[in-house]
């Protein structure tokens, strides 16, 4: 009796494939009946379980209660849903590529009697690297692009934000990792889209072939992004700085950071063109991995390679701003979170006055029914 198959999406993370996750959502009912399970009801559910899986809890603001449990409920809903007609059952969520030896068997081990298959979506290191940049802006960092590149690329990788940057990026290792844990090189499936090619589509493909459904049945395709600009991100650094850790502001940062991004959207970009024979060797030594490492690749490793830094639209173009710019988004944004705090003050107003409100009820009726318990 063959085994029902659970295909694992796991990243990398900023490589563009995050929108599987919210598609894999949004069509689940339509999947379903195609014979293809999801567990998570929504996206934000197999993140928190990656993020307990991974002990990130603080780091992502939350405190450990919050997510505890979210993986094991994660895969009893897979069994359930998957006990008929051996329905596959697939999961993405890119914060698992950086899963330590540990963390991939104790996932692995939950899984025990599923065939697991895992899909690994690459894109090129430059871009990467600034989006891991612009991650840790919205996760708190405050240093800019320039000497956080220097961070991470440094040969010794011994600072934090390298550590953080090669558990999850580092290609050759992530698919070893998971390899190895799998027993088989061939069931770690690696994703190269084409530049310009819509990457979760991409990724959906190689994702259904493995589920045993038609691609074309469902339509998966990379959300609509609002990146925000380099005014933004600098504001949210300053901002970032300010704060200091006095406070768990995660979910604060994430408003102000829409705000900005709504404001003041446009690209991340600015990545100094120093840096381009490092990453072009970089994408040389992932390609090399591929190629030795006995995996099953879908698309061409000469796609790696970052662009030209004298392209336009590439990870390399000017992303400074003046200070003018930047006055005006924190001017706006400022604006947005003094008019949303002033919506939130009223809002507990009106319910601290339900609760006064109801409370004297309560009094009133207790008062009432000691009466009547007296006087029967």
């Amino acid at each position: 009796m063959s085994k029902r198959r659970f295909v694992l999406h796991v990243g990398l993370e900023h490589s563009g494939a995050d929108g599987l996750a919210v598609g894999l959502a949004e069509h689940r009912d339509r999947l379903a009946e195609l014979g293809v399970r999801c567990p998570a009801r929504h996206p934000d559910e197999s993140r928190r379980a990656a993020i307990e899986l991974r002990r990130l809890h603080k780091s992502w603001g939350y405190h450990r209660r919050e997510v505890e449990g979210a993986w094991a409920d994660l895969v009893r809903r897979a069994r359930k849903q998957g006990a008929t007609a051996h329905a596959a059952v697939v999961v993405s969520e890119e914060l698992l590529a950086g899963a330590s030896p540990d963390q991939i068997a104790l996932l692995l081990d939950s899984l025990g009697g599923f065939e697991v298959h895992v899909v690994v979506t690459l894109h090129d290191p430059a871009s990467q690297l600034v989006d891991a940049w612009a991650a840790s802006v919205r996760c708190g960092g405050s240093l800019p692009l320039r000497r956080y590149a220097r961070r991470v690329l440094d040969p010794g990788r011994e600072t934090v934000e390298a550590g953080d940057f090669w558990a999850a990026h580092d290609v050759g290792p992530v698919l070893e990792r998971w390899a190895g844990a799998l027993r088989r090189s061939d069931r770690v499936h690696v994703v190269v889209p084409t530049p310009g090619q819509d990457r979760t589509e991409s990724t959906w493909r190689v994702v259904a072939a493995l589920a045993g459904v038609e691609a074309d049945a469902v339509a998966m395709r990379d959300p609509e992004r609002s990146t925000l600009g380099p005014a933004g991100l600098k504001v949210l650094r300053h901002v970032n700085r300010a704060v200091d850790e006095r406070a768990r502001v995660h979910a604060a940062r994430a408003v102000l950071h829409d705000q900005l991004r709504a404001r003041v959207p446009g690209s991340a970009a600015g990545l100094s063109s120093s840096w381009h024979e490092d990453l072009v060797d970089l994408a040389e030594a992932w390609a090399k991995a591929l190629a030795e490492g006995g995996y099953d690749v879908t698309g061409a490793t000469a796609d790696l390679a970052p662009p030209s830094p004298w392209a336009t639209g590439t990870p390399y173009a000017a992303g400074s701003s003046s200070t003018e710019e930047r006055l005006t988004a924190a001017t706006d944004a400022l604006a947005d979170l003094l008019v949303e705090t002033t919506r939130l003050r009223e809002h507990a107003g009106d319910l601290e006055a339900r609760v006064e409100k109801l409370t004297r009820k309560k009094a009133s009726l207790k008062a009432r029914l000691a009466t009547a318990v007296a006087a029967s």
